[in-house]
């Protein structure tokens, strides 16, 4: 591109006079050669420096936004009470403050009938890791609060920090469960490796923990334990379980009321198969323990089933060794003129036998007085010659 340079006229005495034309290149005539070298050099330039600012773009800075780290609060409190629910109240400020556990679950939740059984042992737990009147260490994150307003924290006992809270040790004890409950999961993968872990070992509500708080938990214990049949699990506290709970309750020296109270529940939790007498490691036989009201179906030496039986009030049931003698699927007593179904005589008028009311007392004539659901049972182990043991 080549400038036009015509030189204007000169007017008056100045020569270098400029005048405004349609050209954007202002024009001067000067009055030696120096001069004009000059000015075509500034115009020169003045046009290369317009050329290369229509060529190039603007380079411009974008925009950028700081990057933020979550802010963090440590807070001091002492500890006023704890729940099974992921919370605990504290003091903090001089001020009484409900702490929501981050990351932590409601023991209780998705648990059914278990539900308030896994809240108190978490409530216990967390209780002993963190006593009334100790001072925890709660460590929140930008987000303090949760929907209900309460602290959302990571909680320490003295001398812990970072993923040894005490919110991970209840999830890895199998108490609780992992929640999105609010808050900064810094610890979220610690959390998630915890629970997979209490899941594989059936750790706390992960496995068997508190399955007594259930008629089914219940029923599945007796069954393991031989007192009750495993087709017999049904989830209802029906009339054959209450028997088999008065097994349980009579063989480990329990009152035999056929509720499941406290204290059947510590031992059931616990509790083994019946052990029988010294006796022959071969074979089926049966013992009936008198003082228990329990009668044992043997089997090479193990017991395969425990069954609550009433014998004779005031000790009219014969003690010693025996065996079968007489079956009768349905046996006629002239005594006391009533049937006595599953019949199986053991010594004299004296047998096993089926009948409406089995208590939890000796409350029979002599005889082996046994539930309905039950009397089968014994009649399909036994036969003529099966030994019996009476102590």
């Amino acid at each position: 591109m080549e400038a036009n340079l015509k030189p204007p006229e000169r007017t008056g005495s100045n020569p270098f006079a400029v005048h405004e034309t349609r050209d954007t290149v202002p024009h001067m005539r000067p009055t030696r050669t120096a001069g004009w070298a000059a000015f075509a050099a500034a115009a020169l330039l003045t046009i290369t420096a317009a050329q290369g600012a229509a060529q190039d773009p603007v380079a411009t800075t974008p925009a950028t936004t700081p990057a933020t780290t979550p802010t963090e609060h440590v807070h001091t409190a002492t500890v006023l009470g704890t729940n099974g629910d992921g919370t605990l109240l504290v003091r903090l400020n001089n001020r009484k403050t409900t702490v929501r556990l981050l990351g932590v679950g409601d023991a209780g939740a998705d648990a059914g009938g278990r539900a308030q059984c896994l809240r108190q042992e978490a409530d216990d737990h967390l209780a002993a890791r963190l006593p009334r009147g100790m001072k925890a260490t709660l460590v929140t994150g930008a987000d303090e609060r949760d929907a209900k307003k309460r602290l959302v924290a990571w909680a320490y006992r003295p001398g812990n920090d970072g993923p040894n809270s005490v919110n991970r040790a209840l999830v890895q004890a199998g108490l609780n469960p992992v929640s999105d409950n609010g808050g900064s999961l810094r610890y979220s993968a610690e959390l998630a490796a915890a629970e997979a872990a209490a899941r594989r070992a059936r750790a706390g509500r992960w496995g068997a923990l508190c399955n007594l708080a259930t008629i089914t938990g219940i029923q599945r214990r007796l069954a393991e334990t031989g007192y009750l049949p495993s087709g017999a699990v049904n989830g209802q506290l029906d009339y054959r379980t209450q028997q088999a709970v008065m097994a349980f309750q009579g063989w480990n020296g329990l009152p035999r009321v056929g509720t499941v109270d406290d204290a059947t529940k510590r031992r059931l939790a616990r509790a083994s198969r019946p052990v029988p007498s010294a006796g022959s490691k071969k074979g089926k036989r049966m013992e009936v323990h008198i003082d228990r009201q329990v009668l044992l179906l043997i089997q090479d030496g193990r017991v395969v089933r425990a069954i609550h039986v009433s014998t004779g009030a005031g000790g009219r049931t014969p003690r010693g060794r025996f065996s079968v003698i007489r079956r009768e699927r349905y046996s006629w007593s002239r005594p006391f003129s009533v049937t006595l179904p599953y019949a199986q005589y053991f010594h004299a008028g004296f047998a096993f036998h089926e009948y409406p009311s089995v208590p939890g007392y000796a409350a029979s004539h002599g005889c082996v007085r046994m539930p309905y659901p039950e009397a089968p049972v014994v009649w399909d182990f036994a036969t003529y010659g099966t030994p019996v043991s009476i102590a």
